[in-house]
């Protein structure tokens, strides 16, 4: 005598039945667990950021950034090497474990150039194009360019100072156009700010950090920034507004 175990039999059914309610509870119970952003950062980050003299930012130094800003260096920056192995829920896991809640900072209102203000309005001679005031890459401008002695310069005051929201380093070289100062940062964006009163023209978020000196190029009667980032993007702004060429040709984003 045979038994035939089919899809139609009884038995089979009840035995599929008991196999998915005994593997209900375990799945369950693993999925529950959430994933702790202190044991991520001890297995995978620890080694390079708890170190002392490392060229790493420290823990300290990461507590102070938006956790959305250290997602987005794992996900597309600088830690994407690094960050290759790590799942998903690991990544945001070590990333609210590090950072501040919340999204990125943004300048308050007041930071804002008036009306009466406008990009580009100063004298030519105040330029500084790239990582130099001219095509010799000098890195420097004389006297005379400069309109000051060396006796002047220990008379000078504090006219206004520019900060980085969220950021705890800046390393990129600032250009300067017809008295418009262009300058990116670590977390990727990009100012123009009035070199005479410090406000803001425009403000730019690129997909990586921008360490590179933003080089004018002229077309005609207008001026285009082009300049990289530190994950391979590279991007030609409009000088006066802050579009990128796509949007100015389309209209807006």
């Amino acid at each position: 005598m045979r038994l035939a175990w089919t899809s139609a039999s009884p038995f089979f059914r009840v035995a599929v039945y008991v196999l998915l309610l005994s593997a209900i509870p375990a799945a369950s119970a693993q999925t529950a667990a959430p994933v702790s952003g202190a044991d991520v950062y001890q297995k995978r980050c620890a080694t390079c950021h708890d170190q002392p003299g490392s060229r790493a930012p420290s823990r300290d130094s990461l507590q102070k950034i938006p956790a959305v800003r250290i997602l987005r260096t794992l996900d597309f920056g600088l830690m994407m090497g690094i960050a290759y192995p790590m799942k998903r829920d690991e990544r945001e896991a070590v990333a609210n474990y590090l950072g501040t809640p919340g999204g990125e900072p943004q300048p308050p209102a007041s930071s804002f150039c008036s009306s009466g203000i406008r990009p580009m309005q100063g004298s030519a001679k105040e330029s500084w194009a790239g990582w130099s005031p001219s095509p010799s890459n000098t890195r420097y401008q004389t006297a005379p360019q400069a309109g000051l002695t060396l006796r002047q310069v220990r008379h000078l005051q504090l006219k206004w100072a520019l900060g980085f929201p969220g950021d705890v380093t800046a390393f990129a070289a600032p250009a300067i156009l017809n008295g418009t100062l262009f300058v990116g940062s670590a977390g990727g964006v990009v100012q123009a700010v009035d070199a005479k009163t410090g406000c803001l023209h425009w403000v730019f978020q690129a997909n990586g950090p921008v360490r590179a000196a933003i080089l004018p190029v002229r077309n005609g009667s207008t001026y285009s920034l082009v300049f990289g980032d530190l994950i391979g993007w590279v991007y030609s702004l409009d000088a006066k507004t802050g579009e990128t060429a796509l949007e100015a040709a389309s209209g807006g984003p």
